[in-house]
């Protein structure tokens, strides 16, 4: 682990460095809040930040204009922080994060040329989910963790789509999208508290139909409209993360890990992990040493 690039408090699992250019991608760990021997800067950094949470369940507390604020953030429930502005964070728990810092220049110049009148403002953004973030993140993460060298090609096409969702939120006044049609804010965080609680167990939709209050033959569809996956997928995702997460950072046995997120057994797990992320849990425990 290294010193993250973006937020220097951070410790930075794998990532692109400078390579970019205008863009920084890392996948990266904060620790709990009084844990770390680095406190965060005072200012914020001089780069527009996008994060993405990706591990278990965390209260996060932040200041904004001057209120303090608190909330629950789920894997894949974003953030993005303006060039220079700090929220001084403080997480509940350690956790792990997505991040994508952005050159304010260069995003000034790709708006420019993409037809938009006037200065460009980027504004904070809460607690909010998108799910072709989360996706384009993940698979920029992804190129630089290997042992081989990325695609330079493919890491600025995925740069230039994130950079495009920034200018996206940056014309809606900061404000989190309102899915018409989905679930309401609370009870949807119902539901995912309730899944990360117990992907070791059989999940069914009637389960978490009468968690959000619907019928089960309505919840699919809303919960696809608040999240832009299906139930299935955003359960399976999760036991996936968390068994990523196992591999990563613990020495527990693989079967073990397999059961108690939720698979069958250990083949089951490395199917669905060959098929999801190509890289099966022995690959990916034997690489832990370059992540």
């Amino acid at each position: 682990m290294g010193v993250s690039h973006i937020k220097p408090h951070l410790r930075c699992l794998h990532g692109s460095g400078p390579e970019l250019g205008h863009a920084v991608v890392e996948r990266s760990r904060e620790r709990a809040a009084g844990v770390s021997d680095v406190a965060p800067l005072p200012v914020g950094p001089p780069v527009h930040v996008l994060v993405v949470h990706t591990g278990r369940s965390a209260n996060l507390r932040w200041s904004a204009d001057g209120t303090a604020r608190r909330e629950r953030f789920h894997a894949g429930e974003a953030l993005v922080n303006p060039a220079g502005w700090a929220s001084r964070p403080r997480w509940q728990d350690d956790v792990e994060l997505l991040l994508l810092g952005i050159d304010p220049v260069w995003l000034e110049k790709m708006a420019a040329e993409s037809g938009a009148a006037g200065p460009l403002e980027i504004v904070p953004r809460f607690h909010f989910t998108d799910p072709l973030l989360k996706l384009l993140l993940e698979r920029l993460a992804a190129e630089y963790a290997g042992p081989g060298p990325a695609d330079s090609l493919y890491a600025q096409s995925l740069v230039q789509a994130a950079a495009a969702t920034v200018l996206r939120l940056a014309t809606d006044g900061g404000q989190a999208p309102v899915r018409e049609g989905g679930l309401p804010p609370r009870r949807l965080a119902e539901v995912i508290d309730y899944i990360h609680a117990n992907l070791a167990e059989r999940v069914t939709l009637a389960d978490l139909a009468a968690v959000a209050g619907v019928s089960a033959s309505h919840f699919t569809r809303v919960f696809r409209v608040s999240t832009g996956e299906s139930p299935h997928q955003y359960v399976l995702q999760q036991r996936l993360e968390r068994a990523r997460e196992e591999l990563l950072h613990t020495d527990r046995a693989i079967a073990d890990i397999a059961t108690e997120t939720g698979f069958a057994d250990q083949s089951h797990l490395t199917r669905m992990m060959r098929r999801h992320g190509g890289a099966t849990p022995r690959l990916l425990r034997d690489s832990r040493g370059t992540v």
